[in-house]
């Protein structure tokens, strides 16, 4: 019996070209989606800090100061809550008091559920990072610089510690940054460049 020529099967050498065109593809497709995910998350990240920047300049609108959100330059979720939500978070004892905070407990900002961890009780970015940073013009003059309180402290990333916009040259201009309220955060954290500055 003769085999039959319609029935005849794949050869070695087909079946590797499959798989390397399989391959070569993967290779194109894989990174393309890895940082279309990373454009993604900055994008996402950027947004809900432009969201928290507008609610802490209705904040200054209703009081007349920016809210005390932070520790040494690091955004807390409790102050976040108690200062622009009008609430505590759970198992938080901040509460504004007579001579500063949110004494008529308005709402500037409601919680999403991508402004916290899973357990409910810590600030993150899009990338999940807790360690965000925030600087504001206190001393109004429309620009945030040296002249302002506080400084522009290290942020914390996934792969590194110690990530500042002062080491990338064009992130801060000579003259300040031109906002009443900043924050970023270390975004894929790798290095400086992987910064999420709400301002660029």
């Amino acid at each position: 019996m003769k085999p039959d020529p319609a029935a005849r099967g794949f050869t070695l050498i087909e079946l590797l070209t499959v798989i390397a065109v399989l391959g070569i593809l993967a290779a194109i497709i894989i990174p393309t989606v890895g940082g279309a995910r990373i454009a993604a998350d900055r994008a996402a990240t950027k947004a809900q800090f432009n969201q928290w920047a507008a609610a802490m300049e209705l904040y200054r609108q209703e009081y007349g100061f920016y809210p005390d959100i932070a520790i040494d330059g690091k955004v807390t979720a409790e102050r976040f809550a108690a200062e622009l939500t009008g609430q505590t978070l759970a198992g938080s004892s901040v509460r504004g008091s007579g001579t500063w905070g949110n004494r008529k407990g308005l709402s500037f900002y409601a919680l999403a559920t991508g402004d916290l961890d899973e357990s409910g009780t810590d600030l993150v970015d899009a990338f999940g990072n807790r360690d965000i940073a925030v600087r504001v013009d206190s001393n109004r003059d429309g620009r945030i610089d040296s002249s302002d309180t506080g400084s522009w402290v290290s942020v914390d990333g996934a792969e590194r510690a110690g990530l500042t916009p002062t080491a990338l040259p064009e992130a801060i201009p000579p003259t300040g940054v031109r906002a009443g309220v900043v924050f970023y955060s270390a975004g894929n954290g790798r290095d400086e460049t992987d910064l999420v500055l709400s301002w660029r």
